[in-house]
């Protein structure tokens, strides 16, 4: 009986130094790794942006604060090859347990369930809040009401100003309330041909489309989930009128960006990354040399406001990470730690979607440090203008039905076709596209 029971506790004496054994093997510190996926470059294909920067100083953070796992990351992987990257390593189940996620990629990754559902995460964290950041850019990373990414770093639209040509002409920049009316009366008033070949060589502005007037006119092109399109709808009637109108005033000259580039255009719509990589030196010496710019919000129709589209890049937690916690730890690290959103404005061309990093006194100063004197940059219209902003639909055919309408729509607006009936065909054509 005595020899049984020493056999019993020699037995589990053994199981439990092998339980010990390998508890210590999978977990003892530096053994297990948090792959993370990340691009060098810029999401918003302007120069300067370095990634590295951010995510090195987020693991070093990491890893004072919980330094039980290693983080690594794959370099050398450019901006524009890193969906392709990491789609392959989706289908080889490589996956990182942390990655960016680009705006276009979004809608792809969540339908192939590729990225987690964070609600959970979110709910049981009680230092996780997404009031933390602009609800414009949070709510880039929810499809069907589900969080699926957060907001690593935003870009919103801007209408750049040449204030050197609006002062040639005696015209005051417009308030950041101005409407299509101001925007229409001061592209009609500097349209001109200002050396007298005979030729119209000065322009009110240049790429500013049919979307951007729909946006500013409290309307959108489809409903979130892309079964129904709103082109009959009075206020999107009324946007196509109106840069029809604007049209109009070049004779339906195509006035392009290097017009703009050659200081012969007041207003062009523009990101505010470019914002940011052009006005300081040396960048700004390059590209716009000849006349002082800035930029104020886009102007707003009668059924709007003065909003425009963001695009935004986050940064999700692949579905099939085996670790949840540590992952979920990291991603908070990088999208809600002021400290490290700080060095978005550091170390890329984006803007923060934390709102206490990008109103605070620190950001300002780092803005406006190497910009030419007079031009430094109004928080409050940065604030306003992320705030409001609009995010594009997502859903399956987005961009296949979003492209035939942009074809059909510049067509349109270059023909002398009737408006209200072109919208009505087009609204039956892409209603064949959409519905399920």
């Amino acid at each position: 009986m005595k020899k049984e029971l020493k056999m019993k506790v020699l037995f589990f004496g053994i199981l439990f130094a092998v339980l010990v054994g390998i508890l210590l093997f999978y977990y003892r510190p530096g053994n297990s790794v948090l792959k993370v996926g990340i691009f060098y470059g810029s999401n918003w294909e302007v120069p300067g942006t370095v990634h590295y920067d951010i995510f090195d100083q987020a693991i070093e953070k990491y890893k004072k604060e919980y330094g039980n796992i290693e983080i690594e990351y794959e370099e050398g992987i450019p901006s524009k090859d890193y969906s392709e990257w990491l789609a392959g390593k989706i289908l080889e189940g490589d996956e990182p347990d942390v990655y960016l996620v680009m705006d276009e990629d979004f809608y792809s990754l969540v339908s192939v369930g590729a990225l987690k559902n964070l609600d959970l995460l979110l709910s049981d964290d009680s230092e996780a809040d997404c009031n933390l950041f602009y609800q414009s850019a949070c709510q880039a990373g929810e499809y069907q009401g589900k969080q699926y990414a957060l907001p690593m770093e935003c870009n919103p639209t801007l209408m750049f100003v040449n204030k050197t040509l609006l002062k040639k002409e005696g015209i005051e920049v417009p308030d950041h309330d101005w409407t299509w009316d101001d925007f229409y009366e001061i592209c009609k008033e500097v349209t001109k041909d200002s050396d007298g070949d005979g030729r119209i060589d000065q322009f009110g502005y240049c790429d500013y489309t049919w979307i951007q007037a729909v946006y500013s006119n409290g309307i959108r092109p489809f409903n979130e989930d892309g079964t129904e399109s709103y082109f009959t709808d009075e206020r999107f009637i009324e946007s196509i009128q109106f840069v029809k109108k604007l049209q109009q005033i070049n004779d339906n000259y195509l006035v392009s960006s290097n017009d703009f580039d050659l200081g012969k255009v007041v207003f062009r719509p523009l990101s505010f990354s470019d914002y940011r990589t052009y006005m300081p030196y040396p960048w700004r010496i390059k590209k716009y040399s000849d006349f002082e710019w800035n930029c104020i919000p886009m102007p707003s129709g009668p059924e709007g406001d003065n909003i425009s589209s963001m695009d935004v890049l986050m940064a999700g937690i692949s579905a099939r990470t085996t670790k949840t916690r540590e992952a979920w730890q990291f991603l908070k690290m990088l999208t809600m730690d002021e400290e490290i959103q700080s060095l978005v404005y550091a170390d890329t061309s984006g803007a923060s979607a934390l709102k206490a990093v990008s109103t605070s006194q620190k950001t300002m100063e780092l803005l406006n440090k190497d910009t030419p004197g007079g031009q430094d940059i109004d928080m409050s219209l940065l604030d306003q203008t992320i705030e409001q902003a609009v995010i594009p639909e997502k859903f399956k055919t987005y961009h296949e039905v979003y492209e035939k309408a942009d074809n059909d729509l510049s067509a349109l607006l270059m023909s002398e076709d009737d408006i209200s009936t072109s919208m009505f065909n087009l609204k039956n054509e892409i209603d064949k596209m959409i519905q399920p």
